[in-house]
């Protein structure tokens, strides 16, 4: 089955993708995909789907932005 990313996430896991890359080089692109998009998800930052037409979709629900940094001691 076909797995439909919105565009935000696909963004996101475009970039992770880049960074993890070279450290895997011997998983495929799918793989590492798969993996990264299991990452959003455990994380809660994207969640699954149906749409109207039953397609499973994959979607950001959380924004994605850098941690605030720590407050001064």
């Amino acid at each position: 089955m076909k797995l439909h990313v919105d565009e935000p996430l696909r963004f996101w896991v475009d970039c992770s993708y880049e960074d993890r890359k070279y450290q895997n080089a011997s998983r495929t692109r799918a793989e590492l995909i798969a993996e990264i998009l299991r990452d959003y998800e455990r994380y809660g930052d994207a969640m699954r789907y149906l749409n109207a037409n039953v397609q499973e979709i994959l979607r950001l629900i959380a924004e994605l932005r850098p941690q605030p940094p720590p407050a001064p001691a």
